[in-house]
């Protein structure tokens, strides 16, 4: 009962675009009526209680009651439905659990369930979220007409925003260009690699024009897996431009969950670009930034030395921030 107090008081208002009224009471309905959505909520509002928990031990108490409602959920869906033979009625309840499923793996994941747990890398994460995601995109497309009249689609369907000029964005996509041009001049001209990681920018570009500047996350369904391949490799390019997808979420998104998983995914790539070549300070700098850890990764990896709070800004962009 507190779990579904907090999830109708506070947790459904960050945790989608738009139509937060339509997702929390839709979301609820379908909930007593399929197990599997129920238990799935559970542990969505279970990791929002642990991103807002003031101790450690009270944060591995609510990941690990998510774990618990999120495990159940995929045996009560695997018991109860074949995605090979989804109905009307079935495919709504299913793509919401998809679509929570995503969320709460990759929270789950960049939170410890225990003491001293040491974390999947960024990279894993991200790729297995992206699976998720593109099957939900799959079940979607198939039954695109049943999808597309109902409340779904006003829950899962692109951000209805005012049109602002360029000077009203807190990021506009002059400066998005001017992050991806940072990132590709700090490449080696030689490098055989350059072109791909070229195109990977061009569709984090693509990503924020499509939703009018709004959001790049869609991003994540349009990378090649080689992408991650390189980043779990630990190749700098591919890490630099997940800390990069990581903090324009911070700046953009007012969801919850992505609020607080760009400042993990920086959080945690700072630890891996520990060390790196200092050509990449500039743009790391404007990453830890945005996401508000720019002191504290200055006095622990560089011991002051990285150019001080506001450096990566101005060279990147020009101006203060």
């Amino acid at each position: 009962m507190r779990l579904m107090h907090q999830w109708t008081t506070t947790t459904y208002l960050t945790s989608v675009h738009r139509n937060a009224l339509v997702f929390r009471d839709y979301a609820v309905t379908k909930a007593l009526q399929h197990t599997y959505l129920l238990d799935i909520l559970l542990a969505f509002t279970s990791l929002h209680s642990a991103s807002l928990a003031s101790s450690p031990t009270a944060s591995h108490d609510h990941v690990a009651a998510a774990l618990h409602y999120q495990n159940r959920s995929i045996s009560e869906l695997n018991e109860q439905v074949s995605l090979a033979c989804i109905s009307k009625e079935s495919l709504d309840p299913v793509c919401l659990m998809t679509a929570l499923h995503a969320v709460v793996a990759l929270i789950a994941s960049l939170i410890p369930a225990t003491p001293g747990e040491t974390l999947e890398s960024v990279s894993k994460v991200l790729m297995r979220v992206r699976k998720y995601t593109m099957g939900m995109k799959e079940i979607v497309e198939e039954h695109s007409v049943w999808a597309n009249s109902g409340e779904l689609k006003q829950i899962l369907g692109s951000p209805v925003v005012e049109l602002v000029g360029e000077e009203g964005r807190a990021f506009t996509a002059e400066k998005l260009r001017a992050l991806t041009d940072a990132i590709l001049a700090n490449m080696d001209l030689d490098d055989a690699a350059t072109p791909f990681f070229r195109g990977t920018l061009e569709k984090l570009e693509k990503a924020y024009m499509d939703s009018d500047g709004h959001s790049v996350v869609p991003w994540l369904g349009t990378v090649e897996p080689e992408f991650f391949q390189k980043a779990d490799m630990g190749q700098v390019p591919a890490l630099v431009i997940l800390a990069c997808w990581g903090a324009i979420n911070c700046i953009l998104e007012d969801m919850w969950w992505m609020q607080y998983s760009g400042k993990r995914i920086v959080e945690e790539l700072a630890c891996q670009l520990e060390g790196c070549d200092s050509r990449w300070n500039d743009i790391l700098d404007w990453c830890y930034q945005q996401v508000g850890l720019m002191a504290e990764i200055s006095d622990r990896v560089r011991g002051n030395s990285g150019g001080g709070p506001g450096s990566g800004y101005v060279v990147l962009f020009g101006e203060h921030a």
